[in-house]
């Protein structure tokens, strides 16, 4: 990734920053779009993106866009070591079997990535899955005005009132 698109993601980036500590988010959530496309792995603007879908309560959405920034973070590390790989070709092949040896490759021969913001995604992910495939189901709330009696209360508000309680009247001695 060249140095002008890092610069030109952080750019957006806090743009992005200043649009949602004003309010705006949908439009802050477009720069932050723009951010991550423009550098995958700018994992403030994955984060920052997350953190409003979380806020507007959509969990399908962000469930969608976690998917979405694993996927294009784990590409865009792999396409790192790859540019890493063939530009360097004597310093890998050289350790290459000690890597080997010390179990620090994938069955692919690229180097492992522990990574703890991929972790932090992952775990996000589970738990949200989680919670919408156990969350309960929505009983339909039937229109209480539509049930007006004889003297014209709805059934909550006759009910309301059998459940006052009188206040005690103060004596005065």
């Amino acid at each position: 990734m060249s140095r002008r698109k890092n610069i030109k993601s952080k750019q957006q980036f806090d743009a992005a920053l200043v649009l949602e500590r004003s309010g705006d988010q949908t439009a802050a959530i477009k720069l932050y779009q723009k951010a991550v496309s423009t550098d995958p792995l700018n994992a403030n603007a994955w984060n920052r993106q997350m953190v409003l879908y979380r806020k507007t309560r959509s969990k399908e959405d962000e469930v969608k866009l976690i998917k979405t920034a694993i996927a294009a973070y784990q590409k865009s590390t792999t396409n790192k070591q790859q540019e890493w790989l063939t530009a360097n070709k004597t310093k890998a092949e050289s350790t290459r079997e000690l890597a080997k040896v010390l179990g620090l490759l994938n069955p692919s021969g690229l180097p492992k990535n522990d990574d703890a913001t991929l972790e932090k995604w992952q775990t996000r992910l589970y738990l949200l899955e989680y919670r919408i495939k156990n969350a309960r189901k929505k009983k339909p709330v039937k229109n209480a005005k539509s049930k007006l009696t004889i003297t014209g209360k709805t059934a909550n508000e006759k009910s309301k009132e059998k459940t006052r309680v009188p206040k005690p009247k103060a004596t005065v001695k």
